[in-house]
C-alpha cells in the first residue's frame, strides 16, 4: 500500500497564519538610504505625475496661443481696403475685377516698373509634374522630362513679358542652368529671394488674380 499523502499535523507551538513582522522604519530607513535603496511613496509620485501633467498643459497652451498671435499679425498685415485703392489706381478704374481689358492694363504696369532680367522660380508644381511629383509616376522618367520642361525647382531670368492670355499675364523665361527658353503664366512664378525689391509687385498680381 502507497503511504498516506495527507499533509502532517502543524505542531501547536507552530501556527497555521505568520505573524507579521512590523519594521521600525526610524531603525532601518537610514540603513536604507546608505544603501540606495529608498522606499517609494506612492503619494509622492502621484502627486509628481499631477505636477508633470499641468506644467505640460501650460507649455501647449502658451504654444497655441503664440500660433494665434503669429496668424492674428498675418491677418492684420494684409490690408484688403489698401490693396483695393492700390489696385484702383494701377488699374484705373473702380471696377477691379480680372478681365482682359485690366490684366492689358496691369500688363502696362508691371512692364513699366520691372527691368528684365530678373530671377523667378516656380510657386509650386507646374500642370505637366503634379502627376510625377504627388501621383507617384516614375522619378526616373520625371528627370528625363525635366531637362526639356521647365520645373518648379528650376531657377528662371526674365526675358519679357508677353501678352495676356487665359491664365493672364505671361512672361518668357530662361532657365539658369542651360539658358533654355519657356512661355510661363505669371501666376506660376515667385521671385527669388535675392530679389525683394520686385516681390511686393508680384505678390499683389497673384492676390488681384486669384482674389478678384
Amino acid at each position: 500500500m502507497t503511504k498516506s499523502k495527507k499533509p502532517r499535523k502543524q505542531s501547536t507551538s507552530s501556527p497555521s497564519v505568520p505573524k507579521i513582522i512590523e519594521i521600525d522604519e526610524g531603525v532601518f530607513g537610514p540603513r536604507l538610504m546608505e544603501r540606495g535603496e529608498i522606499p517609494i511613496n506612492l503619494d509622492q509620485v502621484i502627486d509628481l505625475v499631477s505636477k508633470m501633467s499641468k506644467i505640460q498643459a501650460l507649455l501647449i497652451e502658451a504654444e497655441n496661443e503664440k500660433e494665434d498671435e503669429e496668424d492674428l499679425f498675418l491677418e492684420d498685415s494684409f490690408d484688403e481696403e489698401e490693396l483695393e485703392l492700390e489696385l484702383q489706381e494701377i488699374l484705373g478704374t473702380s471696377n477691379i475685377e480680372v478681365n482682359e481689358e485690366n490684366l492689358n492694363q496691369y500688363l502696362k504696369f508691371l512692364k513699366a516698373r520691372i527691368k528684365p532680367p530678373y530671377k523667378l522660380t516656380g510657386n509650386g508644381e507646374f500642370d505637366w509634374e503634379e502627376e510625377y511629383v504627388s501621383g507617384g509616376k516614375s522619378k526616373k522618367e520625371y528627370e528625363k522630362l525635366k531637362k526639356q520642361q521647365p520645373s518648379y525647382t528650376d531657377t528662371f531670368s526674365l526675358v519679357q513679358f508677353c501678352d495676356v492670355g487665359t491664365e493672364g499675364i505671361m512672361v518668357k523665361v530662361e532657365r539658369t542652368s542651360d539658358r533654355r527658353q519657356f512661355i510661363l503664366p505669371l501666376i506660376d512664378l515667385d521671385v527669388t529671394p535675392e530679389d525683394p525689391e520686385h516681390f511686393e509687385l508680384i505678390d499683389n498680381y497673384l492676390l488681384w488674380f486669384f482674389s478678384y
